[in-house]
């Protein structure tokens, strides 16, 4: 192999290893999504996002073939009242953690083309400002007990 073509496969693996381990920095614990009737096309995942890398991420949102849109929420009191927000970017500090819960802040699937039954799994991105993306598969739970 000639020394310029060594070169670039190194640099090429180095970038790739690179992406690699700064996902890897990204953990998720506690995460599921709701469980929905059939035929409801919107649910939400909650979970506990811990940044563990050097650097500040910052989630945009999702991607799935088996969903329309899969996007950050919020929900906040105005006026009294409940109301959920589209966030452009929820950032995840250098060494903290961000709780995804019910009545705060979620991911919200928009357009289910598969129904969410308890005990199964669901598997999706999420992805990240900087246009890198996570492989994630979180199980179903009902709410109701």
């Amino acid at each position: 192999m000639k020394a310029t073509n060594l070169i670039t496969a190194s640099l090429i693996y180095g970038s790739l290893s690179f992406s690699q381990t700064v996902l890897a920095d990204l953990s998720i614990k506690e995460g599921y999504l709701r469980e929905v009737p059939p035929g409801q096309v919107i649910s939400a995942a909650f979970m506990q996002l811990t940044n563990n890398s050097d650097n500040t991420v910052t989630l945009i949102g999702g991607s799935s073939p088996e969903v329309k849109a899969i996007e950050v929420h919020n929900h906040t009191m105005l006026d009294g009242v409940m109301k959920m927000t589209k966030l452009a970017g929820l950032e995840i500090e250098a060494g903290k953690t961000v709780s995804l819960k019910p009545g705060g802040l979620h991911i919200m699937f928009i357009g289910l083309t598969k129904n969410l039954q308890k005990g199964n799994n669901f598997s999706f991105r999420l992805n990240f400002q900087n246009g890198e993306s996570q492989a994630v598969s979180l199980p179903i739970k009902s709410l109701i007990k």
